[in-house]
């Protein structure tokens, strides 16, 4: 299993490569030149000197264009646990496939983003890339935000990843995008065609890739056909976050989740940070796959089922051996919900 006393969602930067229409980011956010707060290293020290041990969720922005992004995994995974989004499109992915430990990493989530994809023929890099994680055994999962034009094409983008072995799962659009609001403005046509894409991507992933997670991938897209007509809010909730959960943003800062001032809990660069103990009721606004993970469930809410067993053992190298996948293969999202205050 992995064993860890805190878990971090980090976004390192604000930049990113792509400039998908459903991000929560603006473009010029997402333009934004990168800013470096901290080397490799001194990110690997100050996370080392808490003393705690972190499984760190590494998002953006585009977390793999960051300078030397690999040498900082290597680092981190030395001592603690990682998982990312990311697109694949930096060649930093082929690095992490040589130089990092498998066994180390939680998930990674490669997003699809088709349009931009299409827009920049970015395909055979996204294949090559994904190859390259999964058959060094890294657990990989393929993930597209269900716009509507995806979900009118779910079986063409299906085959895009086949000499993969794995489909895209749907992830749910959360949000406004193209003048609505989702998930309340899929239609009744949109919804079924949701599920149906889900159940078929879904059996890719059965057999070794779900017998080798030790624990549910906190960014949870296996079953997000549940919150299709919407999640029971998590407000006053209990909620364990700030002791087992918090938010870490590109310059060092810690939040209980939600960047604002009542949520601040010191920096990880100057060696300010000071969890909480125990559980404090909900007030906040945040990534709802982090809030089902953390929040006490509510009586009767969705998440209390899950889609999937997952074994709890320690990761085994060959989970992956026997999973479909063309040898002949040639070849996020962004989860934030609120932009990161100094």
């Amino acid at each position: 299993m992995l064993h860890y006393d805190i878990e971090a969602d980090w976004q390192l930067l604000n930049t990113c490569n792509y400039r998908c229409a459903y991000c929560s980011f603006s473009p010029a956010t997402l333009g934004e030149k990168l800013t470096v707060h901290a080397e490799p290293r001194e990110w690997s020290r100050a996370i080392d000197r808490t003393g705690l041990t972190w499984l760190l969720h590494i998002t953006g922005g585009e977390p793999t264009i960051y300078p030397r992004f690999a040498e900082l995994c290597r680092l981190l995974t030395a001592k603690h646990f990682i998982s990312f989004n990311s697109n694949l499109t930096h060649p930093s992915a082929l690095d992490i496939a040589k130089h990092v430990d498998p066994s180390r990493i939680s998930y990674i989530n490669a997003g699809f983003h088709p349009e931009e994809r299409e827009l920049k023929k970015g395909l055979p890099t996204f294949l090559k890339h994904a190859y390259s994680l999964i058959a060094r055994n890294f657990p990989l999962f393929i993930s597209v935000v269900a716009t509507p034009d995806v979900l009118s094409r779910f079986d063409e983008i299906i085959g895009l990843t086949a000499t993969l072995g794995i489909a895209p799962l749907p992830k749910l659009l959360r949000g406004p995008y193209k003048g609505k609001h989702y998930p309340a403005a899929y239609s009744a046509e949109e919804k079924m065609a949701f599920r149906e894409f889900a159940a078929k991507a879904c059996k890719t992933y059965n057999g070794p890739f779900l017998q080798g997670l030790t624990e549910r991938p906190s960014i949870d897209v296996f079953g997000d056909e549940k919150y299709l007509d919407g999640v029971a809010p998590f407000r006053g909730r209990m909620c364990i976050a700030g002791e087992r959960f918090v938010s870490l943003r590109p310059n060092g800062n810690v939040y209980r989740c939600q960047p604002k001032q009542t949520n601040y809990l010191g920096n990880l660069l100057d060696c300010s940070f000071r969890r909480l103990n125990g559980k404090s009721p909900c007030d906040s606004y945040y990534c709802f796959y982090f809030c089902l993970k953390f929040a006490d469930a509510a009586s009767g809410a969705a998440n209390e089922s899950d889609t999937f067993a997952f074994s709890h053992r320690e990761p085994d190298e060959t989970r992956w051996r026997n999973r479909p996948m063309s040898a002949a293969a040639s070849m996020s999202d962004v989860e934030q919900d609120a932009k990161g205050a100094a």
